[in-house]
């Protein structure tokens, strides 16, 4: 289980990196749903969104954490 909860956790924080480095990138149209005239819907924007939704989908990130330290010390860590 901790394994499960090492990949995940590891897993949405480099896509939310990843994703928030290509809006740096890009600048302004980073977070633009269109680019230009011809209105094509740009990736980016997309991109960094549903990667921010894959940190909270079936636990966030930080209970993932709570998880991990659970089965490294083998007891409750909360308090």
């Amino acid at each position: 289980m901790p394994e499960a909860a090492m990949a995940k956790h590891h897993a949405t924080r480099l896509s939310v990196d990843m994703a928030r480095d290509a809006v740096q990138a890009f600048g302004g149209l980073g977070f633009a749903r269109e680019l230009g005239a011809d209105d094509r819907p740009c990736p980016i924007e997309a991109l960094y969104r549903d990667s921010k939704i894959g940190e909270i989908y079936e636990g966030t990130n930080e209970i993932q954490k709570w998880v991990i330290a659970r089965q490294i010390f083998g007891r409750d860590i909360t308090g």
